[in-house]
């Protein structure tokens, strides 16, 4: 099992004192074989974005707990993704990351990413899943996502990985 973090969420998952929902996250992540994709522009940025993750990642490698995929190939996806020009984000290597290493699950708050992450002309076979602590736009101002939810639960226990 695998999945992706997005830089605007590093701090969630890696910082200090993570919302319920981050730490449940954290927490699936460093139990039995599930693992953290990175590569190419978003390791860069994670590595930017968090102390935190700087602190866990050499571990993580040499622990198998994070996977590091080829730059280069991650960058020549990413080019064809822009190539292609359908895309809502500014994400295209995101993207990339996941059609090459397989990842189906994105943990992300940036909603036009989470549009393209389900976007069947990008994640196929199966369909890529964003887990979020994103705020709903249609959601009354009382619910709050960041709270461990039964979705959040679901896609954890739901996803596979091939690598």
């Amino acid at each position: 099992m695998c999945a992706i973090v997005d830089a605007n969420v590093a701090h969630e998952v890696f910082g200090d004192s993570p919302p319920p929902a981050a730490e449940k996250f954290f927490e699936w992540l460093e139990r039995g074989s599930r693992r953290l994709v990175v590569g190419g522009k978003l390791l860069k940025e994670l590595e930017d974005a968090s102390p935190d993750f700087r602190s866990w990642g050499p571990a993580a490698q040499l622990s198998g707990k994070m996977i590091t995929v080829d730059e280069r190939e991650v960058e020549a996806r990413t080019q064809q993704i822009k190539r292609e020009g359908v895309i809502k984000s500014d994400d295209p290597h995101v993207l990339a990351l996941a059609q090459v290493s397989g990842a189906r699950l994105l943990y992300s708050n940036d909603q036009d990413l989470s549009d393209d992450f389900r976007d069947r002309r990008f994640i196929d076979n199966p369909q890529g899943k964003v887990y979020t602590t994103r705020r709903d736009r249609n959601a009354p101002p009382a619910q709050d996502n960041t709270r461990f939810r039964s979705t959040h639960r679901e896609l954890l226990r739901r996803n596979v990985c091939p690598i």
